[in-house]
C-alpha cells in the first residue's frame, strides 16, 4: 500500500467500476444484438405463417380439384363400359335386322 490507503482503495474501486462499466456496455451490446436477432426471427416466423396459410389454401383447392377429377374419371369409366357393350349390341341388332329382312 501507498502512503494513503484510502486513495489506494479508491483507485482500485475506480478500476473495478471502469471494468464493470465496460462489461455492462458489452452486455448491453449483446442484448441489442439478441433483440435484433429476435426481431428477425419474429419476421421470419410471420413470413412462414403466411406461407403455411397459402399452403393450406392450395391443399384445399387441390383436394377439390382431385374430387372433380375422380368424378370425371368415374363418368369416363361409365362411358368406356358402354363402349365395350357396343359390339354385342351391334351383333344383336344385326341378328334382329337379318330376321326382319327374312320376314
Amino acid at each position: 500500500m501507498g502512503l494513503n490507503p484510502v486513495a489506494d482503495v479508491l483507485k482500485r474501486a475506480d478500476k473495478v467500476l471502469k471494468s464493470a462499466e465496460v462489461a455492462l456496455t458489452n452486455v448491453d451490446t449483446t442484448l441489442g444484438t439478441v433483440e435484433g436477432t429476435l426481431t428477425t426471427v419474429e419476421g421470419t416466423l410471420t413470413s412462414v405463417d403466411g406461407k403455411l396459410t397459402t399452403v393450406d389454401t392450395t391443399l384445399a383447392e387441390t383436394r377439390e380439384v382431385l374430387g372433380q377429377v375422380q368424378t370425371l374419371l368415374g363418368d369416363l369409366n361409365d362411358k368406356l363400359v358402354l363402349l365395350d357393350e357396343v359390339p354385342d349390341l351391334k351383333a344383336k341388332l344385326d341378328k334382329v335386322l337379318a330376321a326382319v329382312e327374312k320376314g
